[in-house]
């Protein structure tokens, strides 16, 4: 299953000698995998084995510039990430 977020119209940002919030970042896409696969060996029944992979293209992009009100430091999305896990549900 591959989830895909809708366009974003860009967190708010200052122009240098602008007002305050009076601009927009880039809007970014962020897409992201997921897969879950139930495991029955008889013994282990409820097992799940999932994996994800958040911002599958690898895609970087500023969530926050450091110019707003309040903010005073850039932040970026998250880069690629791959993440592994089991589930035993009773």
């Amino acid at each position: 299953m591959t989830s895909t977020l809708p366009d974003s119209s860009g967190p708010k940002t200052t122009d240098s000698g602008g007002s305050p919030n009076g601009a927009a970042l880039p809007g970014y896409r962020q897409v992201n995998f997921s897969i879950v696969q139930p495991i029955d060996t008889g013994f282990l029944k409820g097992m799940e084995f999932r994996f994800d992979v958040i911002n599958l293209f690898d895609e970087i992009y500023q969530i926050r510039s450091g110019t707003g009100l309040g903010v005073f430091v850039p932040q970026f999305g998250p880069r690629r990430t791959f993440l592994v896990g089991l589930t035993q549900r009773s």
